[in-house]
Parts: C-alpha cells; sequence; structure tokens
C-alpha cells in the first residue's frame, strides 16, 4: 500500500514537473509521439509491405493436394504407353473413382508488368515516407500558430482588463460627483453597461483559450495553464515547394500504373511442374492399381484478346492525368500562397513600429481624457471611445505579432523546414 502512494506521488511530482517546464521546444518534440505519427508510420510501413507484396508474385508457388475423383467412364490415371494396352491380364491405369495426392508449383521467370509494378509500389514508399515528413510539419505548424493565437488571447485579455481597472477607477470619481450632486445617475449606468459588456469580452476570451489549449494538448500530449514564450532563432530556408514532393511520387508512380497497364499485353513466361500419386482400382480386373508420374514444362503465354486490360490503360491513364492536374493546381497554389506570406511577413514587420507608437499616442489622449471628464469638458461616451482606442491600438499589436507567426508556420510547412529548428 504504502508502495502505490509513493509510486503515485512520485508520478504527480514528474507531471508537476513536466507542466512546469513545458517550453516551445518540449512541445514541439512531443509532437512525434503522438497517435497521429504512429499511424504515418503505420502507412510508410504499409508502402514497404506494398513492395514486398509485388516481390512475392514473382516468387515460386508451391502446393499440395488431394482429391477424390469419380467419373461416369473409366478414366486415365495417369499417361499411357500403347505398349501397356497390349499386356493381357494386367490392370489397367483406368477407372471410374481415383483417389490422388501430389503437388503442384509454379515460377513466373519473365512477366515485364510486375517488375514495372514494383518501381510503382517503390515510389508510392516513397510517396508515404514524405507524407509522413510533411504531416509532422503540419502538425508542429499547428502548435506554433496555437501557441501564438494563446499570445494574442492571453495579451488580449490583459488589455481588457487594464481597460476595466482604468474605467472602474474613472468610476469611482463618478460616483464621487454623482454623491456630491454635481452629476447625474445615468453616468454611472453609462459606465457600468460598459464595464458588463467587457467583462462578457473577457469571458468570451477565456472560452477561446480554453479551444487553443485543447488544440496543443491534442497535438502534443501536454496540458497547458497558460502560454509558453517563442523566439525565432533562425529565418526560414526558402527552396523548393516541400508540400509537392508527395504529390510528385505519386505522379511518377501513376506513371509507372499507366506503363505496366500497357505492358499486360506483353508474353509472359513461367515454369509450371506437377507431381502426382493415384489409387485406384483398375476398371478391367479391378486390380488395386498405385501409380505416379509428374510434370514440368516451360511456357510462354501471349494475350490475344482481353478488353478488361484496353479497360485497366484507359483508367491509368485517366489517374496519371488527374495526379498531373492536382499537382500543377496544387503547385500553383502553393506558389501564389508562399509569395502571399512573404509579402505579408515584411508588411507585419513594419507595422510593429506604427502599431507600438499607436499604443503611445492613444495612451497620452486617454490620460487627457480622463482630465477633461472630471472637468466635464466632454461626455462619457466619447471618454469611453478613448478607452476603446487604446484597447484597439494594443489588441492590433498583439494581433500583428499572432499573424506574424502563424505565417512562419505555413511557411515552413510549404518549404519543408522543421520548425524546431526555426524557434525556441
Amino acid at each position: 500500500m504504502k508502495s502505490n502512494s509513493l509510486k503515485m506521488g512520485i508520478s504527480l511530482l514528474l507531471a508537476g514537473h513536466l507542466l512546469h517546464a513545458a517550453n516551445i521546444t518540449t512541445l514541439l518534440d512531443a509532437v512525434k509521439d503522438q497517435p497521429q505519427s504512429s499511424l504515418d508510420a503505420l502507412e510508410v510501413e504499409r508502402g514497404a509491405l506494398g513492395e514486398r507484396k509485388i516481390s512475392d508474385k514473382l516468387m515460386p508457388k508451391f502446393d499440395a493436394f488431394a482429391g477424390y475423383e469419380i467419373y461416369n467412364r473409366p478414366s486415365s490415371m495417369r499417361p499411357v504407353l500403347p505398349s501397356e494396352m497390349q499386356k493381357q491380364n494386367v490392370g489397367l491405369p483406368f477407372s471410374k473413382r481415383i483417389r490422388r495426392l501430389g503437388a503442384q508449383f509454379s515460377w513466373p521467370i519473365f512477366v515485364k508488368s510486375l517488375y514495372t509494378l514494383k518501381e510503382k509500389a517503390s515510389l508510392l514508399h516513397l510517396a508515404a515516407k514524405e507524407k509522413k515528413r510533411l504531416s509532422l510539419i503540419q502538425r508542429e505548424a499547428g502548435v506554433v500558430g496555437a501557441v501564438a493565437y494563446l499570445h494574442y488571447m492571453e495579451s488580449l485579455k490583459g488589455a481588457l482588463l487594464a481597460k476595466e481597472r482604468s474605467i472602474l477607477a474613472t468610476r469611482k470619481k463618478v460616483a464621487l460627483m454623482v454623491k456630491e450632486g454635481r452629476t447625474a445617475d445615468s453616468k454611472l449606468l453609462t459606465l457600468d453597461a460598459h464595464l458588463n459588456e467587457l467583462k462578457m469580452n473577457i469571458i468570451d476570451i477565456d472560452r477561446q483559450k480554453n479551444t487553443l489549449f485543447a488544440k496543443i494538448e491534442t497535438l502534443t500530449g501536454v496540458a497547458l495553464k497558460q502560454s509558453v514564450p517563442m523566439y525565432q532563432k533562425r529565418p526560414l530556408k526558402k527552396g523548393k515547394i516541400f508540400a509537392l514532393l508527395p504529390l510528385e511520387k505519386r505522379l511518377q508512380a501513376n506513371k509507372k500504373g499507366m506503363k505496366a497497364a500497357k505492358e499486360s499485353y506483353y508474353p509472359t513466361l513461367a515454369i509450371k511442374g506437377n507431381y502426382t500419386h493415384s489409387y485406384a482400382d483398375a476398371y478391367n480386373n479391378d486390380e488395386s492399381i498405385d501409380t505416379k508420374y509428374g510434370i514440368i514444362g516451360l511456357y510462354v503465354n501471349f494475350p490475344l484478346y482481353d478488353s478488361s486490360k484496353s479497360t485497366a490503360v484507359e483508367e491509368a491513364k485517366l489517374d496519371y492525368y488527374k495526379a498531373r492536374s492536382l499537382i500543377d493546381d496544387t503547385r500553383n497554389t502553393l506558389t501564389a500562397k508562399a509569395k502571399e506570406l512573404e509579402r505579408e511577413i515584411e508588411l507585419l514587420k513594419n507595422s510593429v513600429g506604427l502599431a507600438q507608437k499607436s499604443i503611445k499616442e492613444q495612451k497620452a489622449l486617454l490620460k487627457v481624457a480622463k482630465v477633461s471628464l472630471e472637468n466635464q469638458v466632454i461626455t462619457q461616451e466619447e471618454y469611453l471611445r478613448y478607452e476603446d482606442a487604446l484597447a484597439n491600438a494594443k489588441a492590433n499589436l498583439y494581433k500583428i505579432n499572432a499573424q506574424k507567426w502563424q505565417d512562419i508556420a505555413q511557411l515552413a510547412v510549404i518549404y519543408g523546414n522543421d520548425l524546431k529548428g526555426i524557434v525556441k
């Protein structure tokens, strides 16, 4: 009992330490240990099995068999020599009921389409590997985007709480003015209505934060209570669009599939053989006969007519053209998206300074507005607009930072950058 309690205590301690020690690096490391990574790894294994499956078709096949045959007239147990038929008072290897035991084998020596299909399976295996890597980067990007948006939500909540404190301080002064009869009671109602709306906005932010916590836990298995710091330690490496690699491998595989379908018209070469041991009672004198024979041969098969082959060729062509159109469309989309994101990141960098300047100016204007409200130079509605303007200026800066991280994460997916090398 004490041992169980000790183990439970250690587990809770370790869990608490992990939660406390969580950072963006540990979150990204945790992504590869989630069930989705196992599913991707299984797809890669399936690709390897696809290669082996084709190789298996080029291997010899061996079977054993046993049978009991009933005929309506005496039938041969094995090929018979003419000299055997001339022997008198000898049981001939013919019977209406024959028991057989034996083995047979076949070995494809040359089937051109199978070699091409093996190449196709190899390309699909490579596509699965590229898809696995792409999927990991996409999930890492999801974590970075969620953490960035969580930063935004927390900062926005902080700005709204600061706004709430500012309005509450103003309310105290207005309440004193109402008590002294220097202003109407309706002024307090206006402030209270604004405070109530502010609290509703804060609750909505908490709801969005809860959704983000759930998303991060789904992607990493780590339950956060707050966001983690995140900095960019190196720029993105641009180049070929990595997200196209799985599609390109599949396109090459479809081309091999089209070739294999055409090669199904080629002649095939195979070795076949069997060995049979037969038992029966001879039809001419009921003598028990035990005989055996075997055969081995080299066979060439020439496909002459099979309409399903032409249909398979057309299907393979459609698969290839569809894959080619898909990759062209995806290339155009991702190329345009990459350019858009790169331009947007530059624009966001230029916007940061302007947003910081706007916050500074709005703080100064709000300070003047508070004094003007106390002196009844402006109305409460006008004062509240200054509070809103400062909160909006802060929200704009936080949103710029969050959008920048989301753009970086999307570009990392497009160019195949491991985010663990970019963020810390």
